[in-house]
């Protein structure tokens, strides 16, 4: 089959019919198609980075996240975008009990990924979507291809979370293991935590060393204290951040790696406030906010003087994760050029027929 052949149209397409006025010259866009079905390009690379067997038993799955991310995930991405997180800083006695609302349609995206796809889980444990064994990286970012296709926003908390849990393997630290890495690597959705990274501060943006967050020795814990300016999943469960322990050195070398939770072991709210929500060109379905922190509680991960060494290595991963969202957010836009060209008549014909338009859309394919 021609990359430039036509799926099957979704429910809603009509084609030409009596009567049909201006309006109905407009193309249609792709929501309603499968995202997988009709990706022969992704299709022909899986048996190049996936075993048989993974394959045979992956691929029921991987069909059903094109249906999901075509149809149901596209509304749902709509409907976030446009019902933005709300910021509710105080309770109504005026304590600084900060919370965020989101709108149900993120809420419904999060069981989408953490609970029916359990793509936050997979790379961490056996058992994920019945696979036996811990799922192998081309898989998980197989997912999250389709998925950024229609919801890139809720990615990002998506993508931290399942990165957080790496640190504290690498720490093998029993303690924090329990209190974190379980939650962040729960198969089910009702007993999981969500986790974040946060590092941009007012005079620390591309200059991490110029960070200037406090993190004072507290028993067999830590106290923050300071501000960071952009964090994005604000509300997350679990915030990976780097804090200058007092009287560390200048520089990144004086910085170390915290973990932070959002409620403390009784249940209380930590030490720290959620002050704004950023206003934002994109990602609108996602929360980022300015947070300051009161002599919040943290527990250090790892060696306190190596904490930027730390943070890089989640930081690696992350990027992974942003090529695979950007690659998925390119197919999207074929997928939506396609889309017209097949439907849009000029000259008589469908555009995809001529020449010059089969040239560019072939070329954006082999990109």
């Amino acid at each position: 089959m021609s990359p430039l052949d036509a799926p099957k149209q979704p429910k809603y397409y009509s084609g030409v019919r009596p009567g049909m006025n201006d309006s109905d010259r407009i193309a249609p866009d792709c929501a309603g198609l499968n995202f997988f079905e009709i990706d022969h390009q992704f299709q022909s690379l899986l048996p190049l980075y996936l075993t048989q067997d993974e394959l045979n038993h992956f691929s029921p799955h991987f069909d059903a996240m094109g249906e999901v991310a075509g149809g149901r995930l596209n509304d749902l991405a709509m409907q976030a975008d446009k019902n933005e997180p709300v910021l509710h800083p105080r309770d109504r006695f005026g304590r600084d009990i900060d919370w965020i609302d989101y709108h149900p349609a993120y809420r419904e995206m999060e069981k989408i990924a953490w609970g029916d796809f359990q793509m936050a889980a997979m790379a961490h444990r056996p058992g994920a979507l019945g696979w036996p064994e811990v799922t192998p990286a081309p898989i998980k970012y197989a997912f999250q291809y389709m998925f950024a296709q229609s919801e890139f926003g809720i990615l990002c908390p998506l993508s931290v979370s399942e990165t957080s849990a790496y640190h504290f393997e690498w720490a093998d630290d029993p303690k924090l293991k329990e209190m974190f890495w379980e939650g962040l690597t729960s198969l089910d959705f009702d007993n999981r935590l969500t986790g974040t990274q946060f590092m941009t501060e007012k005079a620390a943006g591309s200059d991490v060393g110029e960070a200037t967050l406090t993190a004072v020795p507290d028993g067999d814990a830590w106290k923050l204290y300071g501000e960071k300016w952009f964090c994005s999943h604000a509300d997350a469960d679990v915030a990976l951040l780097l804090a200058r322990p007092e009287g560390a050195a200048a520089g990144t070398k004086g910085l170390g790696l915290f973990a932070m939770p959002r409620r403390l072991e009784d249940g209380s709210r930590n030490s720290y406030r959620i002050v704004r929500l950023k206003e934002k060109l994109g990602t609108k379905s996602m929360a980022s906010g300015e947070i300051i922190f009161d002599g919040a509680k943290a527990y250090a991960v790892g060696d306190v003087e190596n904490g930027i060494k730390q943070m890089l290595r989640q930081v690696n991963l992350s990027r992974l994760s942003h090529g695979v969202r950007a690659a998925g957010m390119m197919r999207r836009c074929l997928n939506e050029a396609l889309s017209v060209a097949r439907y849009r008549r000029q000259f008589g014909e469908p555009i995809v027929n001529k020449p010059l338009m089969q040239g560019q859309l072939l070329s954006l394919i082999h990109i």
